[in-house]
């Protein structure tokens, strides 16, 4: 039963409630229309003291089935009018805080949502019934989406769908495509249309996948498929904010998810700023750029509410990519965690948070005058929302936050200088190359600029990518021009040239950025390796820039490695070890190129990272296969990386145990099984779905022909039994790496007693060189023209057969050629203890020329030539190995094989 409003007032209210109920209807004529049809106790409800007052969120709106258009439409539009009386009440009449508002509001608007598609199912049903493999959900866009609805706001949407078949049960048939389309335009009748009632809430469907012109519901997949291809910055920003807020919530959340790649990048995207301010500017020349005063937007005018918001949203797509925990939608929320990740300096946040929080204020009481969709500062305001407010000098504080704002986004977003062009013309045709280059050189330098010309020309942007390569070029042939591995680099060039062509991101970074520009002009004459690198994963462009180099970053890397949950999704788990494990591959070539690492550091800094990923992917094959951690598996490391000796080019040599206790079946060793199984695929599939290591099982009891996974029982019974020497030597290296910290221990015990087994001295002797006569047999290069420093006579394997000797015969501990040789007894042969030196600084040297080889040019030791002049020589003189040149080394592999043969014969005579 309606009342008069002011007689009620008088009646039923006293003192300070009175008075500012008064105070707030003469102020605000919306508030005063508001109350004309509440009742009496919706009015003994709504007019409560701060202390009994409440803001109405989903619950308090009244469950409505109907298939009644109109009944619809109405019910609707009371349930706002009546939860925006207690919005005006809340922050004007009580002067409360904001934030449960723009909480109250963006809650009942989305549970209005959440009725509007449920009516709409059900105005359709009788002509169509329901589709019974579709689902559909509205995202919610804007401040919507970032919960912090104002009282004048429409409501941004997307609708997505997705699913197959045809609608059944009505007097017609549908399929499912069309029948969403039908369904999401009833869904925004419900909400949109004008009737005599008003209106629910305006609704905006302009910034769905391809604007007003495309389909009003498209399915999921073609939504995420518009936005990989063909989404612009302005469009990544507005999904930051995206939300599912009604209808199927769990198909909202699939598609936010997928999204989350193209809103967040893992790099550092330097363009990102520079289009956000872009996107300002064109605010302003529509909005304007007037000063505060009458007709002034606190939304879109300097300093005010959307420059908060486009500082925020910058500096989440800048950082969130690499730091999840930054991915916000709120604006103030938002500013809260920029602030604890250190992004954002603590008075910075202060002063967007308060400023943010005033004109959020500001805005509610000019809309909450006349109930009116208008952020603009109206004749009189000073004194109309000074009233509302009870803010003092309103002026001059609006000038202050303003200026403040202003102030910030200048600073967070200041337009870049414009750069100058090109002084040369490096593509199309006739690049500037200078005279005297060796016509070998000139041809290929030609090609790759060639390359690149074609390339640039199928990109999306090619005139504006052609300008910022040629940018790139001017700083970076005068460099190659002059360095030996010029070639190289320009060609690296122009397949990264190929592969981002259409990406103006990363070629706007290399052109720009001075520390990208710099680095990249180095690396790509320094190393070949870390350049194929980039052209296989674009985004390793910038990590470097904010990495420092040392073991501490690789302790992190590993940190992080250790870190990922394995109860949580399996792809963004399998992308982050690809992702570790692959920057701790780069940041290791890296070192070896600036020569900050020692070779020996080299092997333990990746044995450690293969470690870590071995560990993450047991978490994760575990947890896939439902089993606890503390499953009695262990990966036992074999070859380099047990003996922690792995080069960029190392495999992971492994043998799976499972510990045979009491109550061990046959089941838990078919779980073992699978656990095996699925460690290989998650340690071998390419980044980003795996680590990206190849993989050797080769090792475990019987090779090929065993079973994946052995019980530690089998395991110690053919290595007793049935194993031969050969498998022994490998036993020498191996370590436990991951698995159950108790049974690693026990699996570790085990390897003790074999190694410890006693032997005839003359037998391993024997048996040593006979199987490295088999294997330089099979292995060796013998070639004239070429050596293989690993498998030729006076190779790596020479020096790591005799370690292995030494470890099964006299060494009691360690795993490394180094560790082995340079603990050999006092009663080892003489000869051995005089050899023992130079055989591990000549294996260390190897290694050392192994890694500059795989770093620099992108090949091995495996074929190195026997002329001075090759590329391979010059690089390692360049690096000052102690070996120089192909005379030096036939010298050292010659003095590695007698000491092969001298050492074993001393064994043999004994």
């Amino acid at each position: 039963m309606k009342c008069n409003v002011e007689d009620w007032i008088s009646e039923e209210l006293n003192g300070d409630l009175k008075a500012r109920a008064e105070r707030l209807i003469e102020c605000s004529p919306w508030f005063s229309m508001l109350l004309r049809d509440a009742s009496p106790e919706e009015l003994a409800a709504l007019f409560q003291p701060s202390s009994s007052s409440y803001l109405p969120d989903a619950a308090w709106l009244a469950s409505f089935r109907t298939d009644n258009l109109g009944a619809c439409m109405q019910h609707l539009r009371t349930c706002k009018r009546r939860a925006a009386r207690h919005w005006i009440w809340w922050e004007f009449g009580l002067q409360a805080e904001l934030e449960p508002v723009l909480i109250s509001i963006t809650g009942v608007a989305a549970a209005l949502l959440d009725q509007a598609v449920t009516m709409a199912r059900a105005l359709l049903e009788s002509r169509f019934g329901q589709p019974e493999c579709a689902s559909f959900c509205v995202i919610g866009l804007g401040k919507l989406g970032g919960g912090e609805l104002n009282l004048g706001s429409d409501v941004d949407l997307m609708f997505i769908w997705d699913g197959q078949g045809s609608t059944h049960g009505g007097r017609q048939s549908l399929p499912a495509q069309e029948y969403m389309q039908r369904l999401a335009r009833m869904v925004v009748r419900l909400v949109d249309e004008f009737d005599e009632h008003g209106q629910a809430w305006p609704v905006d469907m302009r910034l769905r996948p391809g604007g007003a012109s495309a389909a009003l519901c498209p399915g999921m997949d073609a939504a995420v498929e518009f936005y990989q291809g063909y989404g612009q910055t302005w469009e990544r920003a507005m999904l930051i904010k995206a939300r599912p807020v009604a209808g199927d919530l769990e198909l909202g959340r699939r598609f936010v998810k997928s999204l989350q790649p193209f809103i967040y990048r893992r790099y550092l995207d330097y363009t990102t700023v520079a289009a956000l301010e872009a996107m300002k500017r064109r605010i302003d020349e529509h909005a304007g750029r007037q000063s505060i005063g009458e007709g002034f937007d606190v939304k879109r005018g300097r300093g005010g509410i959307r420059e908060i918001e486009f500082i925020v949203q910058a500096l989440q797509l800048l950082h969130a990519g690499r730091q999840p925990q930054l991915r916000r939608h709120g604006t103030l929320q938002a500013i809260q965690v920029l602030q604890d990740a250190g992004v954002l300096p603590p008075d910075d946040a202060s002063q967007l948070a308060g400023s943010y929080r005033f004109w959020r204020h500001i805005e509610h009481a000019i809309q909450a005058r006349r109930g009116e969709h208008t952020h603009r500062l109206p004749a009189d305001y000073e004194r109309l929302i000074g009233r509302l407010t009870c803010i003092d000098r309103l002026h001059e504080k609006m000038q202050e936050h303003a200026a403040a704002v202003e102030e910030l986004f200048h600073r967070y977003l200041q337009p870049r200088e414009k750069r100058p062009a090109a002084k040369n013309s490096w593509l199309g045709g006739h690049p500037p190359l200078p005279t005297g280059l060796r016509s070998e050189d000139e041809r290929r330098y030609r090609q790759a600029l060639e390359r690149m010309d074609r390339a640039l020309s199928r990109g999306l942007l090619p005139e504006r990518s052609r300008e910022q390569v040629e940018r790139f070029l001017d700083h970076a042939m005068g460099e190659w021009l002059q360095d030996a591995n010029g070639v190289q680099a320009i060609e690296s060039f122009a397949e990264l040239i190929h592969a981002i062509a259409g990406r103006a991101t990363w070629i706007d970074l290399m052109a720009m950025h001075e520390g990208a520009r710099r680095w990249l002009i180095g690396v790509l004459s320094a190393s070949r390796y870390v350049s194929e690198q980039i052209v296989r994963d674009p985004s390793w462009l910038e990590w470097p820039l904010v990495v420092e180099r040392g073991a501490d970053d690789l302790r992190s890397i590993c940190s992080a490695l250790e870190s990922i949950p394995a109860d949580g999704d399996v792809e963004d788990a399998l992308s982050e070890i690809g992702r570790w494990v692959g920057r701790g591959r780069l940041h290791t070539a890296l070192c070896i190129d600036a020569h900050s690492i020692e070779p020996v550091e080299v092997g333990v800094w990746l044995a450690e990272l293969a470690d870590a990923a071995t560990r993450a992917a047991l978490r994760l094959a575990l947890r896939s296969c439902g089993l606890a951690e503390d499953f009695p598996f262990v990966a036992l490391a074999m070859g380099k990386h047990g003996s922690r000796e792995m080069g960029l080019g190392s495999d992971l040599d492994m043998v799976f145990v499972l510990f045979d206790g009491q109550g061990t079946g046959r089941s838990e060793l078919q779980l073992a099984q699978r656990v095996g199984r699925r460690m290989i695929q998650y340690l071998t599939s390419p980044a980003p779905f795996g680590a990206g290591y190849a993989f050797d099982a080769r090792l475990r009891p019987s090779g090929n022909a065993g079973v994946l996974v052995t019980t530690l029982s089998r395991f110690r019974e053919y290595q007793m039994n049935e194993a031969q020497l050969w498998e022994h030597q490998a036993l020498c290296r191996s370590r436990p790496v991951a698995g159950p910290e108790q049974i690693r221990n026990r699996v570790a015990g085990v390897v003790d007693e074999l190694l410890a087994l006693p032997r005839s001295a003359e037998q391993v002797a024997r048996g040593v060189k006979e199987m490295r006569l088999k294997m330089r047999q099979h292995l060796a290069k013998h070639a004239k023209d070429v050596v293989n420093l690993k498998h030729d006579a006076g190779g790596l394997i020479d020096i790591e057969f005799l370690a292995q000797c030494a470890r099964l015969l006299w060494v009691r501990e360690g795993r490394s050629v180094a560790e082995i040789l340079s603990a050999l007894p006092s009663d080892a042969p003489a000869v051995w203890q005089q050899d023992a030196g130079l055989l591990v600084r000549t294996y260390v040297e190897y290694l050392h020329m192994d890694q500059i080889l795989r770093v620099e040019l992108g090949t091995s030791v495996g074929a190195l030539p026997v002329d001075a002049r090759a590329d391979v020589w010059k690089s390692l003189e360049r690096h000052a190995v102690d070996i120089q040149g192909p005379g030096m080394l036939a010298d050292r592999m010659s003095w590695v094989s007698a000491s092969f043969e001298r050492l074993l014969a001393a064994i043999e005579k004994r």
